[in-house]
């Protein structure tokens, strides 16, 4: 690789490390897990721009990604009935987690809060 490749694969990697370190610190939302993929695959996309064995690998790769931000992006249709067969399978696949992580107020950022005005500040 050469110094500009490099030094934009570990630009992106310190990226994708801070972006990491915020999501386990704040909370994941689906926007940020969506960033996050981004930033991974923009940095497999950087790597496979390299060629050979190394580009054939990191295809695989990326249309992983891409099926992780579909999934993020789109909306699930509506939760089965209780205890009904479709519910019991969305448990056993995880999709009954993902679906109360995404539905989820506790990973949404409240607004920040307003700043006050002082006497002091006039």
């Amino acid at each position: 690789m050469d110094a500009s490749l490099t030094d934009l694969v570990s630009y992106l990697g310190d990226t994708a490390v801070d972006l990491l370190e915020a999501g386990e610190a704040e909370g994941w939302s689906p926007s940020t897990v969506d960033d996050a993929l981004s930033i991974v695959d923009v940095l497999c996309a950087v790597l496979a721009a390299h060629g050979g064995p190394l580009e054939t690998s990191l295809v695989q790769v990326r249309a992983h990604i891409a099926a992780a931000q579909r999934a993020v992006r789109r909306d699930l249709p509506p939760a089965p009935r209780r205890g009904s067969p479709a519910a019991r399978q969305e448990e056993q696949d995880g999709t009954a987690r993902f679906r109360a992580w995404r539905d989820a107020r506790v990973h949404q950022w409240s607004a920040p809060p307003r700043a006050r005005r002082s006497r002091l500040d006039a």
